[in-house]
């Protein structure tokens, strides 16, 4: 793979981080085919997927734990990387291995004071700015976009595009998820940017076969050891 960087000397061979590249599939409340998210995660699972994000932006915190736990009962079946966002406290109660939080969400500084190192951190940025202050702050992972214009976003979300994430892979030593318009036709583009995880959401729930689509993905890009 091209762009490969030195990662910081906490990424082990044994570490959870290092499960922090490849498909990122993101189980997203407001584009979920099925009724129920835990059946969305599940054909995440079954196409091999294994670092998966829950996502329920609209929910509050008690519809959000019930389902959050059905889906932390699936790592008995399938060992993969589960990531809540937003909600550090539900993280830690289901026994997720990380939360995702926002520039208007907790600080990183005040999670890292309350789990210590019992949570994979990933902040969304914006910005090379953003990135690299996500890193300072001590950020596990960070998520960047929107690399391509998306429909989970508004039009006014800015676009980050290409040249842009390469800037940022170049300069951090953490994992990069690249986010944001990513599909079979640009998907190998974001990985040659030196992206170490693809986050998508409506490439995957919008196709005819979940599953299926899921499986092209991991076929075309399996991780990578560092």
């Amino acid at each position: 793979m091209k762009n490969q960087k030195t990662l910081d000397p906490r990424f082990r061979g044994d570490d959870k981080l290092c499960s922090l590249n490849g498909l990122y599939a993101i189980a997203d409340s407001n584009w979920n085919p099925f009724g129920d998210l835990t059946t969305l995660v599940q054909k995440f699972l079954a196409g091999g997927c294994r670092l998966i994000q829950l996502r329920m932006k609209n929910s509050t915190a008690n519809g959000i734990f019930p389902i959050a736990k059905k889906i932390s009962l699936l790592k008995k079946e399938t060992n993969f990387t589960f990531i809540i966002n937003d909600h550090v406290d539900i993280a830690m109660e289901v026994g997720a291995d990380g939360v995702h939080v926002g520039e208007h969400d907790e600080k990183i500084s005040a999670i890292q004071k309350r789990v210590g190192n019992k949570l994979i951190i990933g902040y969304s940025s914006h910005s090379l700015k953003e990135g690299k202050e996500a890193e300072e702050n001590g950020a596990d992972y960070v998520a960047f976009g929107a690399i391509f214009p998306t429909k989970t976003k508004g039009p006014g979300h800015p676009v980050q595009g290409l040249e842009r994430l390469k800037q940022l892979t170049s300069v951090i030593k953490i994992p990069v998820a690249a986010i944001g318009g990513i599909n079979r036709t640009n998907f190998q583009n974001v990985i040659d940017a030196g992206a170490n995880a693809v986050a998508i959401i409506t490439a995957l729930t919008q196709a005819k076969d979940v599953e299926e689509e899921t499986r092209w993905f991991i076929n075309k890009w399996k991780p990578k050891s560092f």
